[in-house]
């Protein structure tokens, strides 16, 4: 009998080191330039959050070096710090794209390919490769993972003691790298075991279980993360090896993870022809991305009719069992992230107009009496229809999330929408983003000079035929 114990694993690395631009459908590209485009916007935008100082200082703890950009920085720094810094300011606000079981790692994707193609000098063509190839080993692990949360008959839902959101964040970083590294089947094999033993603990059934001053660690250090892949990439380089069956046995990387439902076609199935990048799903607000079907609601009610916030009464917000969780309802968010997944919060900047972007996070919104009054208007109820999301799971992940908005207005006047999908979902063409939609996001959300964002769109549109990475990189080093 054949042995199959390590097909898993031989399957992602052959996929990870033999990837050509070539092979890939014009459609994945565009999507994959978009994911870029989208990812520096979140990075140029959190260098005016309270998260920057950390990065920074995080960057420099990891050593001096002239080696790699820093968004917000004009000098170069070193490899680790630029992979750290960049990572996490791409994550911090949550407003970079969300793969549909609930993690977050295109921006991973991103920093360690752009890192490493500085580094090596790589053009832009061989930089976007390494882009893709990320973001599908990335997309594989996160869809192996499954969502964080356990469906009980369609309806019922509970969240895992044991689920990681780390590691599609390493392995999108380690598929990257492996690109850039170079590295043959054999030489990325042992790169994704290193990345498997060095990814960090499951640690989202902590973070769905906290409180509701939600810190700043989150799910997952989208930075550290990012780290961890090329650090996994670079010790194969050098003769490193790994465990190289990481996802195969009853120990493999999934189910240490957690998971107890793996299903391999999940992880290696239609490999090279069912594209992650077509399920990526883009993120209009820096909101938790289940909080945005409520406000793709909330913006198609305000769409019917003028409203006059000075005579909302009650915004009522009816949604699934889900994001009846007190972080979710919760009208007086108090830190960073805690802001990120309010509702109310969020209901009171889309109604006040607030420019997406860092004013939406910015703890001085909690002082402001009218955005105080507004938030406590809102009201998070338990809408049954809601739950239909539980039987719409299509290789674990979700499609449609069903919500509805109803504003009441004094003198009993109601406005009233539901949507299936959020702004930003691919699966309709109400929803999805094309480049104008992440062109228009990123020009708000970087708050770039009209010259200086024509500048960043054209190279990333035109990457593919970049010499180097140096028009985009020049641009960060100088926000």
């Amino acid at each position: 009998m054949k042995d199959t114990s390590t097909d898993l694993t031989s399957a992602l690395a052959r996929f990870a080191s033999t990837l050509e631009l070539g092979g890939v459908p014009a459609n994945v590209k565009a999507d994959a330039r978009r994911l870029l485009l989208d990812s520096i916007g979140c990075m140029i935008a959190a260098t005016r959050t309270r998260m920057a100082p950390i990065a920074y200082g995080l960057a420099d703890f990891l050593g001096d070096g002239n080696v790699a950009s820093i968004v917000g920085r004009k000098q170069h720094a070193s490899l680790a710090g630029a992979l750290y810094a960049n990572g996490r300011l791409a994550n911090c606000m949550d407003l970079d794209e969300t793969f549909p079981v609930g993690h977050h790692f295109g921006v991973a994707a991103v920093v360690a390919a752009l890192a490493l193609a500085e580094a090596r000098k790589a053009t832009g063509s061989r930089f976007l490769q390494a882009v893709i190839a990320g973001y599908e080993l990335g997309g594989r692990v996160a869809s192996a993972l499954g969502l964080p949360m356990r469906i009980t008959e369609g309806r019922r839902i509970d969240v895992p003691v044991l689920h990681s959101c780390s590691a599609a964040v390493v392995f999108a970083a380690a598929g990257a790298a492996i690109q850039l590294e170079c590295q043959d089947e054999t030489l990325a094999r042992q790169a994704l075991g290193i990345a498997g033993s060095n990814t960090p603990l499951p640690t989202t059934g902590m973070w769905a279980s906290s409180t509701i001053d939600l810190p700043d660690c989150k799910y997952a250090d989208a930075g550290w993360a990012a780290v961890v892949g090329a650090f996994a990439a670079r010790s194969a380089a050098l003769g490193a090896t790994g465990f190289s069956n990481i996802f195969d046995c009853d120990r493999g990387l999934i189910k240490m993870s957690g998971t107890d439902r793996f299903d391999p076609d999940t992880l290696v199935g239609g490999i090279g022809s069912r594209w992650m990048l077509a399920d990526i799903t883009y993120k209009p607000w820096p909101t938790c991305r289940w909080t945005h079907h409520p406000l793709t609601a909330l913006v198609k009610a305000v769409a019917k009719a003028s409203i006059d916030i000075q005579q909302i009464e009650r915004v009522i917000v009816g949604t699934n069992v889900l994001l009846c969780a007190p972080r979710f309802s919760n009208p007086a968010p108090r830190t960073f992230c805690s802001r990120q997944w309010s509702i109310p919060h969020a209901v009171a900047m889309v109604l006040l107009g607030i420019p997406v972007g860092p004013a939406w996070l910015d703890p001085a919104q909690d002082d402001d009496q009218i955005v105080r009054t507004l938030r406590e208007k809102v009201s998070i109820e338990h809408w049954e229809p809601a739950n239909a999301f539980a039987s719409h799971i299509v290789r674990e992940q979700w499609r449609d999330m069903p919500a509805r908005v109803m504003i009441v207005m004094r003198g009993g006047r109601r406005v009233e929408a539901e949507t299936e999908f959020a702004l930003g979902d691919p699966w309709t063409t109400d929803t999805a983003y094309g480049d104008e939609h992440v062109i228009e996001k990123f020009r708000i959300v970087s708050g770039l000079s009209s010259a200086c964002a024509n500048e960043v769109i054209q190279a990333v549109l035109n990457i593919e035929a970049q010499p180097d990475v140096e028009a985009i990189v020049s641009v960060l080093r100088h926000v």
